[in-house]
């Protein structure tokens, strides 16, 4: 079998089990802490809110479980799998034509989302998609979790007296995935994460699905659809963008094109960019709702559904504390709301939730604030400043000026969504507003530009503007599809030719987006066969290493690509960006590689020097490439020490004095005792 379709079958594989671990564990979930409306869905319905339910209550759960250790974490998502596997097969029920239809559109997508994931064998060598720019770090979070539990080491620097410092909740369902299906059938971390690309798709459109029914907004401006489905205009909606494709036009034209359309400015991510690119933030977006459905009317009172919004706001900050911001803004606003219509027990319910919240993510909290690097991790910025070419010398022209631009930008990357939300609300005045969703959909959205329009984040990229604007997103989308529905767009000679442009070009933005991540990713045919042939040694490596072995390849100041894509070893440094991101400081990390690149750089390094560093952080060996200097040097240590593995253009050296590994507190023996016999690569 090729290596492609390896990774196919592989990512395929992942996809159904981490389904069905989501489902199974949603459908109990949902049951029993008496998500609204479950014990009368069947179909596609109730199928859709168990996976609600799980992506809102399963990483919390199972963050506090792995403290226990991984057999604990995994345990729990069987048990819980299994438990609710029975009460949702009794109510999907046999599946009609129509349903089967549905059925081979949901696979159709996973074949696409598996296909712009994974390696495509070119020219000798591997291309990689654009999408591991983040991939890599999901895998590096999957295998760190398989491995260590929670809260997990950073696998990119080497430091055994903390723990990462980041948002690494959803990583421990493709973490219990990438337990399985590595037992099962040999999947990687890699394609556990790949999965969470699908089951983000089909987690949003049942989030959509459930906002639409409880918000009010088709009976808010009298759509004359009726009871009509809207599962094809939701879908249709789901799968388009704004206007980006006009300023990225104009980029290209001067040969400055950005390798995504929506990064031309502070993006307004697609939804198709979102689940396939940051699924973490879909699951935190779905978990901050299903908290706010639990505890919205019409729904009576319980208990349980409080104890449902506490685990899913909890799960909320673990899985993206950028969207957790929002959402405990609309939450106090909302308790605001509430107060003032002496809604009381409601209020009281809230915050409860919150109380319940702040209680089961304490653990997870007291991580990450201990690791604070007394780097202010959020900043005062106008949104798209640096887009206004001049600044005026009056302050409060200047700040109009701003104001402006950032509203035009807006208005191009909503695109049919903003003219969608102008129809809806010029018809459904304070009509919007009559239910409870519909009212937390205007305070998240406001929220979402309060906070998108004056905050950014300071770690890296501005991913605070970024998620943040998932709710305004939501909010939009359900305006849209209820403008439409009620014939407010296409319907009306004045609207129909700037509506229909609008959605053309949003549907035109997702083909170039596909095409641009098979062949946006910078290499050559020299880094295509790097690609091919670190994969082998890693997977040698994944062979003969004992779990939790530290190896290190060339500390780089960018991203350390294959490094966290193939293997299964932390590092003592891996790159800048996944070190800092993971928790460490920064004069640390710059210390390291400082300290590691000679090996790989310098032909002076001698085999002594090279040995001390890997005994100081107990590294098994070093994984050296072509790229590297030291590589061909004659003079240099690597041509001392006979490799364990070697291909024509990558080599990994192995060292006794680093035999013993600690993991966990378990002293493990390197099953690679062999280290002076050379492994030729297949």
């Amino acid at each position: 079998m090729t290596l492609f379709w390896s990774d196919f079958f592989s990512t395929l594989g992942c996809v159904g089990l981490f389904l069905l671990m989501l489902l199974g564990a949603g459908s109990f979930l949902a049951r029993e802490l008496k998500f609204p409306g479950f014990d009368d869905a069947s179909g596609f319905e109730r199928a859709g809110v168990a996976l609600l339910c799980a992506l809102a209550c399963l990483p919390v759960m199972l963050d506090l479980a792995g403290r226990f250790g991984v057999v604990a974490m995994a345990s729990l998502a069987g048990v819980i799998a299994f438990a609710g596997l029975p009460a949702l097969m009794r109510g999907i029920g046999r599946p009609d034509r129509r349903a089967a239809a549905w059925l081979a559109v949901a696979f159709a997508s996973v074949v696409v989302s598996i296909v712009l994931l994974i390696d495509w064998p070119m020219a000798g060598g591997l291309k990689h998609s654009l999408l591991i720019i983040d991939y890599v770090k999901h895998a590096e979070s999957t295998w760190a979790i398989a491995q260590s539990a929670t809260p997990p080491w950073n696998p990119a620097f080497y430091e055994p007296e903390h723990r990462a410092a980041y948002y690494y909740f959803f990583y421990t369902l493709t973490a219990c995935v990438d337990l399985v299906c590595h037992h099962l059938f040999g999947a990687q971390a890699r394609h556990a994460a790949y999965a969470g690309a699908s089951v983000a798709a089909f987690a949003l459109l049942a989030l959509m699905a459930e906002l639409w029914k409880r918000s009010g907004a088709n009976e808010a401006v009298k759509s004359r659809s009726g009871s009509k489905s809207p599962i094809v205009w939701m879908i249709g909606l789901l799968l388009a963008a704004g206007l980006d494709l006009i300023p990225w036009t104009r980029m290209a034209l001067d040969g400055q094109a950005p390798n995504t359309p929506e990064t031309w400015a502070d993006q307004i991510t697609t939804w198709v960019s979102t689940a396939l690119w940051t699924p973490h933030h879909a699951a935190a977006l779905i978990a901050a709702f299903v908290g706010f459905i639990a505890l919205a009317r019409p729904a009576a009172p319980d208990p349980r559904r409080v104890l449902l919004a506490g685990l899913a706001f909890a799960s909320a900050a673990g899985l993206s504390v950028y969207i957790a911001m929002g959402a405990a803004a609309t939450a106090a606003l909302w308790l605001a709301a509430l107060l003032v219509n002496r809604r009381f027990r409601d209020a009281a319910g809230l915050l409860a939730a919150g109380a319940l919240a702040a209680v089961f993510a304490a653990p997870w909290l007291a991580t990450v604030v201990g690791r604070a690097t007394g780097e202010a991790p959020i900043a005062f910025a106008m949104r798209n400043a640096h887009m206004l070419p001049y600044q005026f010398a009056n302050p409060a022209l200047d700040a109009l000026a701003h104001l402006t631009v950032m509203a035009l930008v807006y208005v191009i990357q909503f695109g049919i969504f903003a003219l969608g939300g102008v129809a809806f609300w010029r018809a459904a005045g304070r009509n919007g507003l009559k239910t409870d969703i519909g009212l937390i959909l205007v305070l998240s959205a406001a929220a979402s530009f309060l906070i998108g329009s004056f905050l950014r984040s300071t770690m890296i990229n501005n991913d605070l503007g970024w998620r943040i604007m998932l709710f305004a997103q939501t909010a939009l989308l359900i305006w849209t599809l209820a403008a439409i529905r009620a014939g407010l767009l296409f319907d009306r000679k004045s609207l129909v030719s700037v509506a229909s442009i609008c959605l053309m070009i949003g549907y035109a933005d997702i083909p170039l987006s596909f095409y641009l991540i098979r062949t946006a990713f910078p290499d050559n045919a020299m880094t295509r066969v790097l690609n091919l042939e670190e994969r082998r040694a890693f997977t040698w490596l994944d062979a003969n290493l004992a779990a939790g072995a530290r190896m290190q390849a060339q500390p780089r100041q960018d991203f350390s690509f294959n490094f966290g894509l193939y293997g299964r070893f932390s590092a003592a440094v891996a790159d800048y960006h996944e070190a800092r991101l993971f928790g460490a400081a920064n004069h640390d990390v710059n210390a390291r590689i400082a300290e590691l690149t000679p090996v790989f750089s310098s032909e002076t390094t001698t085999i002594a020097e090279a040995e001390t560093l890997a005994a100081r952080y107990r590294l098994s060996g070093f994984v050296v490439t072509a790229d590297d200097p030291v590589f061909d040097k004659p003079n240099a240590w690597v041509t001392q020490k006979s490799p364990a593995f070697a291909s024509p253009h990558v080599r990994v050296y192995l060292f006794d004095a680093a035999a013993r590994l600690s993991v966990n507190g378990l002293a493990l023996e390197s099953r690679a005792p062999g280290v002076a016999l050379a492994q030729r690569a297949p």
